[in-house]
């Protein structure tokens, strides 16, 4: 069972209930953009969009020192040309933002346009597209890079620069430079349907798992009987070590994170075996971080993302906010 009403008036809900448990925030109307009350606006904005069924993001890290705004769209689906553009025109005077956006083709259209029509009316535009899933299509063997849990983390970092008064274009600089860091990699299990979506993009038994899945319900590369968390910590701490090629005493920050339907129990459990893991690699974990920050509406799995760090990334990562999703 999910706990919704009509598909058509999903956005409307959503919207009255964001309102309620987040009065620190304005919505913007005639869109799902909401605006960080405490923005000033003397910092370069630090806006994300993407669409429903991920929350809490975007919008739950919209506060002081990390966001200042964020756009949604329907179900699975990026916010409008449009809609872009009318908040971004809500959120400041400057006439400089800097976007984050996740590595879908619909998303990445829509923010190019919106972007371009900025530029046409005189706006310096930047933003960084976040590709940290390194699942392989089954078919192609090729990277599906799609933007991931690693977007929360991203956020929280080019947040904290910008509140601390980076320019534009050194935001450009460092995202490129955390986006090239940064890897995630999931997992889902039986039990994840797409209900509100009138499809089902796999199937999975009561024993099966299905590794690399996407977060709309994109296949994964690899079916298998369900296993014990630390085999399936081994699966994908392995596959993150042939990308990221770690070394050790490098310095890594973890984000396990619930993609829907675990309790807290099953992600305490699973992160203490991720961590084993690579503790025994020799990798340092001086930051780690627990929680649903980025679900999948209907899917039941969980991910792991590392960011190798840099400086000052630990300290970006520490720094206190006030935002509805993001708790120290």
């Amino acid at each position: 069972m999910e706990l919704l009403n009509s598909k058509g008036q999903l956005l409307d809900d959503l919207r009255r209930g964001i309102q309620l448990v987040a009065p620190d925030l304005k919505l913007v109307s005639k869109t799902t953009g909401f605006i960080a009350k405490s923005f000033a606006d003397k910092t370069i904005p630090v806006i994300a969009l993407g669409g429903a069924g991920h929350e809490p993001a975007d919008w739950g890290y919209v506060g002081e020192g990390m966001l200042c705004a964020s756009i949604t769209g329907m179900l699975f689906k990026p916010p409008s040309v449009a809609e872009i553009i009318r908040v971004t025109k809500q959120v400041t005077k400057q006439k400089q933002a800097f976007f984050i956006v996740k590595n879908f083709p619909a998303d990445v259209k829509n923010f190019t346009q919106a972007s371009k029509c900025l530029q046409k009316e005189g706006w310096q535009v930047a933003s960084c597209v976040v590709n940290d899933d390194i699942s392989v299509d089954s078919e192609l063997l090729e990277k599906e890079r799609r933007g991931l849990a690693g977007t929360v983390l991203v956020a929280k970092i080019l947040g904290y620069l910008a509140h601390q008064g980076a320019s534009l274009s050194q935001l450009k600089q460092v995202s490129g430079q955390l986006v090239a860091n940064l890897t995630t990699l999931g997992v889902a299990f039986y039990g994840s349907e797409f209900q509100v979506t009138l499809k089902k993009e796999f199937t999975l038994k009561k024993d099966e798992l299905y590794y690399g899945v996407g977060v709309h319900g994109e296949p994964g590369y690899r079916k298998e009987r369900l296993r014990t968390s630390e085999l399936i910590a081994r699966e994908l701490v392995n596959k993150l070590r042939v990308n990221q090629r770690w070394y050790p005493r490098e310095r890594y920050a973890i984000l396990i994170n619930g993609l829907g339907k675990l309790t807290e129990l099953e992600k305490l459990i699973f992160t203490a075996d991720v961590v084993e893991l690579l503790q025994v690699e020799g990798i340092d974990l001086p930051f780690i971080k627990v929680g649903d920050l980025f679900t999948a509406n209907g899917l039941a799995g969980i991910s792991v993302t590392l960011l190798k760090l840099h400086e000052p990334w630990l300290e970006a990562l520490n720094a206190p906010v006030k935002t509805y999703a993001w708790h120290q």
